[in-house]
């Protein structure tokens, strides 16, 4: 799936992810950079709105909402979650969606 697709598709989920307290959905990895084989998962990673509780159910309602739109394989988790290692690489390669 080209990025332009993975990003529309993502954006439909919007609704759903800013009710379940996310307040930026961003792309990253091979997606991002439009060059997604495929068999490659989609990367997204969100910052939860500041005023939310984000445990467990309202992470997960998210997770299935992005699924759901993608119809794909997707590595997913929280801008804090991204390993220190690893957050200057993903940072670059970065789109935001919403």
């Amino acid at each position: 799936m080209r990025r332009d697709e993975v990003l529309a598709r993502l954006k439909s989920a919007e609704p759903a992810l800013r009710a379940s307290g996310v307040a930026a959905l961003f792309l990253f990895g091979s997606h991002a950079r439009d060059e997604a084989r495929e068999d490659s998962d989609i990367d997204v990673f969100v910052d939860p709105a500041p005023d939310v509780a984000f445990g467990f159910l309202p992470f997960m309602a998210a997770y299935e909402a992005i699924e759901a739109a993608v119809g794909g394989r997707v590595d997913y988790g929280t801008r804090s979650g991204l390993h220190p290692i690893l957050r200057p690489q993903t940072e670059r390669d970065v789109v935001r969606v919403f």
